[in-house]
Protein backbone atom coordinates (compact mmCIF):
# COMPACT_ATOMS: atom_id res chain seq x y z
CA UNK A 1 0.00 0.00 0.00
CA UNK A 2 3.07 2.65 0.87
CA UNK A 3 4.20 2.35 -2.70
CA UNK A 4 0.57 3.26 -4.07
CA UNK A 5 0.35 5.87 -1.71
CA UNK A 6 3.85 7.23 -2.72
CA UNK A 7 2.35 7.35 -6.57
CA UNK A 8 -0.41 9.48 -6.35
CA UNK A 9 1.04 11.88 -3.94
CA UNK A 10 4.08 12.20 -6.34
CA UNK A 11 1.20 12.54 -8.97
CA UNK A 12 2.95 9.64 -11.07
CA UNK A 13 2.61 10.42 -14.51
CA UNK A 14 0.41 12.29 -14.24
CA UNK A 15 -1.78 10.20 -12.14
CA UNK A 16 -4.46 13.39 -11.08
CA UNK A 17 -7.20 13.77 -8.75
CA UNK A 18 -6.64 10.16 -7.81
CA UNK A 19 -6.10 11.38 -3.86
CA UNK A 20 -9.42 12.65 -3.60
CA UNK A 21 -10.16 8.64 -3.59
CA UNK A 22 -7.68 8.47 -0.54
CA UNK A 23 -9.65 8.09 3.21
CA UNK A 24 -8.67 11.62 4.03
CA UNK A 25 -8.94 13.12 0.18
CA UNK A 26 -5.64 14.84 0.75
CA UNK A 27 -3.32 16.13 -2.11
CA UNK A 28 -0.47 16.31 -0.17
CA UNK A 29 0.39 13.96 2.79
CA UNK A 30 0.51 14.71 6.49
CA UNK A 31 3.65 14.09 8.01
CA UNK A 32 3.69 12.39 11.20
CA UNK A 33 4.83 14.66 13.42
CA UNK A 34 2.65 17.27 12.14
CA UNK A 35 -0.37 15.07 13.12
CA UNK A 36 1.07 14.44 16.64
CA UNK A 37 1.57 18.26 17.31
CA UNK A 38 -1.76 18.87 15.89
CA UNK A 39 -3.17 16.64 18.83
CA UNK A 40 -1.36 18.86 21.50
CA UNK A 41 -0.61 17.76 24.73
CA UNK A 42 -2.27 16.48 27.80
CA UNK A 43 -1.35 17.84 31.38
CA UNK A 44 -1.40 14.85 33.51
CA UNK A 45 -1.66 12.16 30.74
CA UNK A 46 -1.24 8.76 32.11
CA UNK A 47 -0.20 5.87 29.62
CA UNK A 48 -2.96 2.75 29.75
CA UNK A 49 0.38 0.96 30.60
CA UNK A 50 0.21 1.82 34.10
CA UNK A 51 -3.50 0.96 34.18
CA UNK A 52 -3.98 -1.42 37.02
CA UNK A 53 -4.21 -5.27 35.44
CA UNK A 54 -7.42 -6.42 36.85
CA UNK A 55 -9.12 -4.28 34.11
CA UNK A 56 -7.82 -6.17 31.43
CA UNK A 57 -9.04 -9.33 33.38
CA UNK A 58 -12.52 -8.25 33.54
CA UNK A 59 -13.74 -9.84 36.48
CA UNK A 60 -14.64 -6.82 38.09
CA UNK A 61 -17.12 -3.91 37.68
CA UNK A 62 -15.97 -0.41 37.65
CA UNK A 63 -13.18 -0.61 34.89
CA UNK A 64 -14.70 1.70 32.02
CA UNK A 65 -13.54 2.25 28.09
CA UNK A 66 -14.00 6.18 27.39
CA UNK A 67 -15.22 7.85 23.75
CA UNK A 68 -17.15 10.28 22.12
CA UNK A 69 -19.64 10.18 18.60
CA UNK A 70 -19.50 13.01 16.65
CA UNK A 71 -22.43 14.17 14.63
CA UNK A 72 -23.00 14.91 11.51
CA UNK A 73 -20.94 18.62 9.86
CA UNK A 74 -19.64 18.21 13.87
CA UNK A 75 -23.12 19.03 15.17
CA UNK A 76 -23.25 18.09 18.52
CA UNK A 77 -21.89 14.91 20.34
CA UNK A 78 -22.43 11.67 22.03
CA UNK A 79 -20.38 11.07 24.96
CA UNK A 80 -19.95 7.00 25.84
CA UNK A 81 -18.72 4.83 28.79
CA UNK A 82 -18.76 0.88 28.71
CA UNK A 83 -17.89 -0.86 31.43
CA UNK A 84 -15.06 -3.72 30.60
CA UNK A 85 -17.17 -6.45 32.71
CA UNK A 86 -20.79 -6.21 32.25
CA UNK A 87 -20.22 -4.23 28.64
CA UNK A 88 -22.96 -2.24 30.35
CA UNK A 89 -23.55 1.12 28.37
CA UNK A 90 -23.82 4.96 30.02
CA UNK A 91 -23.97 7.42 27.13
CA UNK A 92 -25.14 11.35 26.87
CA UNK A 93 -25.77 14.21 24.21
CA UNK A 94 -23.31 17.14 24.19
CA UNK A 95 -23.77 20.32 21.93
CA UNK A 96 -20.19 20.49 21.18
CA UNK A 97 -16.97 18.39 21.91
CA UNK A 98 -15.22 20.61 24.37
CA UNK A 99 -13.14 19.59 27.02
CA UNK A 100 -16.36 21.56 29.82
CA UNK A 101 -19.20 20.07 27.55
CA UNK A 102 -17.48 16.15 28.40
CA UNK A 103 -16.70 16.82 31.73
CA UNK A 104 -20.22 18.23 32.52
CA UNK A 105 -21.88 15.16 30.56
CA UNK A 106 -19.59 12.57 31.81
CA UNK A 107 -20.62 13.64 35.63
CA UNK A 108 -24.11 13.62 34.73
CA UNK A 109 -24.08 10.47 33.48
CA UNK A 110 -22.36 8.65 36.38
CA UNK A 111 -24.15 10.94 39.30
CA UNK A 112 -26.32 7.88 40.65
CA UNK A 113 -23.54 5.36 39.62
CA UNK A 114 -22.49 3.28 43.10
CA UNK A 115 -18.76 3.70 43.80
CA UNK A 116 -17.99 0.38 44.04
CA UNK A 117 -18.63 0.72 40.25
CA UNK A 118 -16.20 3.70 39.59
CA UNK A 119 -12.63 2.07 39.52
CA UNK A 120 -10.82 3.46 36.15
CA UNK A 121 -11.18 5.50 32.95
CA UNK A 122 -9.75 4.81 29.44
CA UNK A 123 -9.54 7.26 27.23
CA UNK A 124 -8.48 8.00 23.84
CA UNK A 125 -5.49 11.10 23.36
CA UNK A 126 -8.33 13.73 21.92
CA UNK A 127 -7.97 16.82 23.86
CA UNK A 128 -11.56 16.87 24.49
CA UNK A 129 -10.68 13.99 27.44
CA UNK A 130 -7.51 17.18 28.69
CA UNK A 131 -10.14 17.77 31.92
CA UNK A 132 -9.48 14.14 32.94
CA UNK A 133 -8.63 15.40 36.07
CA UNK A 134 -11.87 16.74 37.36
CA UNK A 135 -13.43 13.84 36.35
CA UNK A 136 -10.80 11.81 38.27
CA UNK A 137 -11.41 13.82 41.45
CA UNK A 138 -15.22 14.23 41.24
CA UNK A 139 -16.01 10.38 41.03
CA UNK A 140 -12.73 9.23 42.43
CA UNK A 141 -11.60 7.32 39.73
CA UNK A 142 -7.92 6.43 38.28
CA UNK A 143 -7.99 8.07 34.38
CA UNK A 144 -5.61 6.32 31.71
CA UNK A 145 -5.08 6.89 28.03
CA UNK A 146 -4.93 4.39 25.80
CA UNK A 147 -1.49 4.61 23.22
CA UNK A 148 -1.93 6.27 20.44
CA UNK A 149 -2.88 4.78 17.56
CA UNK A 150 -3.76 1.66 19.17
CA UNK A 151 -7.90 1.78 19.14
CA UNK A 152 -7.79 -1.87 19.37
CA UNK A 153 -6.57 -1.03 23.35
CA UNK A 154 -10.16 0.19 23.69
CA UNK A 155 -11.88 -2.35 21.31
CA UNK A 156 -15.38 -2.49 23.35
CA UNK A 157 -15.81 1.05 23.42
CA UNK A 158 -15.07 1.07 19.78
CA UNK A 159 -17.69 -2.10 19.10
CA UNK A 160 -19.97 -0.24 21.33
CA UNK A 161 -20.25 2.97 19.45
CA UNK A 162 -20.53 0.49 16.22
CA UNK A 163 -23.93 -0.56 17.78
CA UNK A 164 -25.09 2.75 18.92
CA UNK A 165 -23.92 3.92 15.05
CA UNK A 166 -27.14 1.36 13.90
CA UNK A 167 -29.74 3.57 15.67
CA UNK A 168 -27.72 6.98 14.61
CA UNK A 169 -26.39 6.90 11.15
CA UNK A 170 -22.78 8.89 10.59
CA UNK A 171 -25.13 12.18 9.34
CA UNK A 172 -26.70 12.14 12.66
CA UNK A 173 -27.24 15.77 13.74
CA UNK A 174 -26.87 15.22 17.62
CA UNK A 175 -28.08 19.10 18.26
CA UNK A 176 -31.83 18.14 17.57
CA UNK A 177 -31.78 14.55 18.68
CA UNK A 178 -33.52 14.02 21.94
CA UNK A 179 -32.61 12.63 25.24
CA UNK A 180 -35.14 10.06 25.03
CA UNK A 181 -34.46 8.54 21.52
CA UNK A 182 -30.44 8.22 22.65
CA UNK A 183 -32.09 6.76 26.00
CA UNK A 184 -33.69 4.18 24.22
CA UNK A 185 -30.80 3.15 21.89
CA UNK A 186 -29.43 3.06 25.36
CA UNK A 187 -31.42 0.82 27.13
CA UNK A 188 -31.58 -1.71 23.73
CA UNK A 189 -28.42 -2.50 23.54
CA UNK A 190 -27.93 -3.13 27.74
CA UNK A 191 -31.04 -5.75 27.42
CA UNK A 192 -29.57 -7.38 24.93
CA UNK A 193 -28.58 -10.51 25.88
CA UNK A 194 -24.31 -11.58 25.14
CA UNK A 195 -22.70 -14.82 23.92
CA UNK A 196 -20.14 -13.54 26.05
CA UNK A 197 -21.46 -12.71 29.11
CA UNK A 198 -23.46 -16.36 28.94
CA UNK A 199 -26.59 -14.96 27.13
CA UNK A 200 -26.85 -12.37 30.25
CA UNK A 201 -27.59 -8.71 29.48
CA UNK A 202 -24.99 -5.91 30.23
CA UNK A 203 -28.06 -5.09 32.74
CA UNK A 204 -28.10 -7.92 34.25
CA UNK A 205 -24.63 -8.34 34.65
CA UNK A 206 -23.96 -4.66 36.22
CA UNK A 207 -26.43 -4.44 38.49
CA UNK A 208 -26.35 -7.93 39.85
CA UNK A 209 -22.60 -7.37 41.15
CA UNK A 210 -22.90 -3.57 42.18
CA UNK A 211 -25.96 -3.99 43.93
Amino acid sequence: HETIYQLIYNNHEDLGEEHQYLRQGRSKRKRRKEIKASQGGIIGRVGIENRPAIADEKIEIGHWESDTIIGGNHSGVIVTHVDKRSKYLVAGLGKNKTANMINQVTLSLFSEIRDSALKTMTFDNGKEFSGHAIIAKALGVECFFATPYHSWERGLNEHTNGLLRQFFPKQTNFKITKPVELQRAVNLINHRPRKSLDYQTPDEVFYEQTS
